[in-house]
């Protein structure tokens, strides 16, 4: 029997989230998690703010047009401000230091389960649109000066795109570099 589309795009959400339990998670302790590997590397707490502030904004803030999940969690993160920061690839040292990241693991854990959710009764057809991400970024405060590259990469991407590259590939390629890092902390356990 062939799998369905939901079924496939759920399965991906599900191998991801099992993975940065198992492979990240659990293996890098929260004590470590502000570390740079191999003299100046990204620092973990980072790179899942990252990955998950990626996928929070495209997915429910595009996509969706819904309130994005870290809406719920500011308080306990200790970030409420300029929630655009974490959309850049370099890491921005001042969320590392603000960030709590036990909360940063729940948030993301969160992000996944709410898309594995809507995409269990969305109705998929929404995936062809094409939405308006010019606004949506500048509703966010993304400054546009810094983040070109971010408008220019989005704008006129249909809404497959943000689910796909931004919810699950783009997530899927900072696991491997958790991983890595995990690696190179010597918290392998191969």
């Amino acid at each position: 029997m062939a799998m369905n589309l939901r079924s496939w795009i759920i399965a991906d959400l599900e191998s991801l989230r099992r993975r940065l339990v198992g492979g990240v998670l659990t293996m890098i302790p929260h004590e470590r998690r502000a570390e740079r590997v191999d003299g100046g590397g990204i620092a973990p707490t980072y790179i899942l703010w990252h990955l998950t502030r990626h996928h929070d904004v495209a997915v429910n803030r595009i996509v969706r047009g819904v309130d994005e999940v870290v809406d719920s969690w500011t308080d306990r993160l200790g970030m409420s401000e300029d929630l655009w920061r974490g959309l850049a690839e370099g890491e921005d040292n001042e969320v590392v230091d603000i960030v709590d990241p036990e909360v940063v693991d729940a948030y993301a854990l969160a992000v996944v389960d709410a898309t594995m959710s809507w995409i269990d009764s969305a109705d998929l057809a929404l995936l062809d649109s094409r939405p308006d991400t010019g606004s949506a970024l500048h509703a966010l405060g993304v400054p546009e000066e810094r983040f070109g590259w971010l408008y220019d990469m989005w704008q006129g991407q249909p809404a497959s795109f943000f689910l796909g590259w931004e919810g699950i590939g783009h997530s899927v390629n900072h696991l491997g570099e958790l991983v890595s890092i995990r690696n190179r902390m010597g918290l392998s356990p191969f």
